[in-house]
């Protein structure tokens, strides 16, 4: 019997975030991306709904546990145009890899474009070091 990481030598964190987080609809689990991960590759199973995405979400930092939980769109910076531009939808039943500076790292969350309850998942997320 072959146990998880006996075949292949993972170097790197790996994140299970559920989507939907407990008792939510399309807001999924989050999860934190430690200091130093430079690429994240997101594992994303088949969703609930004819060409569902996810989008993903940062949380904005507070120094109180007490404060009210912001999340905000993920949007990078399209120097060539001046603009900030959004992170596209994930889709379904792909493998997405991008630099963590495409998100700014911190605790992020995946937020599906239709309601999940029906079929919770998690979404392996599988961040490296190395890029």
């Amino acid at each position: 019997m072959a146990f998880p990481g006996a075949k292949f030598a993972w170097n790197g964190i790996v994140a299970r975030p559920l989507m939907p987080a407990s008792g939510e609809t399309v807001n999924g689990e989050p999860f934190s991306v430690p200091a130093g991960v430079k690429v994240l590759q997101i594992h994303m199973p088949a969703l609930v709904g004819t060409g569902a995405t996810a989008k993903i979400q940062a949380l904005k930092p507070s120094e109180t546990v007490e404060a009210t939980q912001v999340w905000t769109d993920v949007k990078v910076t399209d120097l060539a145009l001046a603009t900030f531009v959004a992170l596209p939808g994930i889709v379904e039943s792909t493998c997405v890899t991008m630099p963590v500076s495409a998100t700014g790292g911190g605790m992020l969350r995946f937020v599906g474009s239709e309601d999940q309850s029906s079929l919770p998942v998690n979404i392996v997320v599988f961040m490296s070091r190395d890029g």
